[in-house]
């Protein structure tokens, strides 16, 4: 079976990008699943018509500048027209008024959303007949818990986890969705709400099985439609 190509958008975060886009980048080349190369210059790499098409998976580690129009229409398109995306936690935050990114990721950060404490929390998977989430267990992981994604543009977007967002932890009361998947155009898209690195924290979020797990089968299943049944 042919590796699955892949290409990672880094290099703006108000998280900790240098950090997080290594980690997840060797952690798909050790899945022996994913060729993956990464670009931290999006507005450079990605401006020719044909730079996205060797990619069947683009990941976004990125939340910065807005992308030149050139890009912006490039990546629609790709997106469009199959090619596959997995948005990384903040990368939910980037972009505002850009509507065919909005649409794509369906619930984003927007005024309104926020998160209390880093903290241990259940993740409860509730869709276990998904590719993604069958056969997963839920699990329990360290991390940010965003609460109150804001859901634009009437996208239809279908939860696959929640956790339980306490008003102890600064949270709401309520379940917020950790995984959640879209369709734009032909394009699958799988968004990631966990994953929270800060400059100067440590990996502990990504590092957690339930996350790895998860994110790998993500990828796999924005790409191709499916995931290995052993992953």
């Amino acid at each position: 079976m042919s590796p699955i190509k892949t290409l990672i958008i880094s290099g703006q975060n108000n998280h900790d990008w240098q950090r997080s886009t290594p980690y997840i980048w060797l952690l798909l080349q050790n899945s022996g699943r994913f060729d993956v190369d990464v670009t931290t210059s999006p507005d450079l790499a990605l401006a020719e018509a044909s730079a996205l098409d060797p990619f069947d998976l683009i990941i976004s580690d990125y939340n910065g500048t807005l992308w030149s129009d050139k890009v912006k229409v490039n990546f629609e398109k790709t997106i469009e027209q199959g090619t596959g995306l997995v948005i990384l936690h903040a990368a939910d935050n980037s972009f505002d008024g850009w509507e065919a990114y909005e649409r794509m990721v369906g619930l984003l950060w927007r005024q309104g959303t926020g998160h209390g404490k880093f903290h241990e929390f259940p993740v409860t998977i509730t869709d276990h007949q998904h590719p993604i989430t069958r056969g997963l267990s839920d699990f329990r992981t360290t991390d940010e818990l965003y609460h109150r994604l804001v859901h634009l543009h009437h996208v239809d977007y279908h939860v696959l986890s929640t956790a339980f967002s306490s008003e102890e932890s600064g949270g709401t009361g309520g379940d917020e969705p950790m995984m959640v998947v879209t369709q734009y155009g032909e394009g699958r898209v799988f968004h990631q709400v966990l994953g929270h690195v800060w400059s100067g924290g440590d990996l502990t979020a990504l590092e957690n099985k339930g996350f790895r797990t998860s994110f790998i089968r993500g990828c796999e299943w924005a790409a191709t439609g499916d995931v290995e049944d052993n992953r």
